[in-house]
C-alpha cells in the first residue's frame, strides 16, 4: 500500500511589510503566505540589475551596495 504524502500547506495571502531604507534605496518586503518567509526585494547583478527576491537582508544590503556603485547611467528607479 502506498503511503500519502500530507501536503502543508497555508494557502493564505502574502502580506506585505513595512519598506526598509538602506544606503538611499527602498528595499520592499512581505511575508510569504504559504512557506511563512520573510522576502525582500534588490538589484541584483545576475539578472541585469533586475529586481529579484531573497530571504536574507544582508545579500540585499550586499547587491544594493553594488547597485549603486554602477555607473549613473545603469541605474533605474527603485519602485
Amino acid at each position: 500500500m502506498k503511503q500519502v504524502k500530507k501536503i502543508r500547506n497555508r494557502w493564505e495571502p502574502s502580506e506585505i511589510l513595512d519598506d526598509i531604507e538602506f544606503n538611499g534605496y527602498i528595499i520592499k518586503s512581505l511575508k510569504h503566505g504559504n512557506t511563512g518567509h520573510v522576502l525582500y526585494r534588490f538589484p541584483s547583478k545576475a539578472h541585469n540589475w533586475e529586481n529579484c527576491w531573497t530571504t536574507d537582508l544582508n545579500t540585499a544590503k550586499t547587491n544594493i551596495g553594488k547597485y549603486k556603485s554602477q555607473p549613473k547611467s545603469k541605474e533605474k528607479k527603485s519602485n
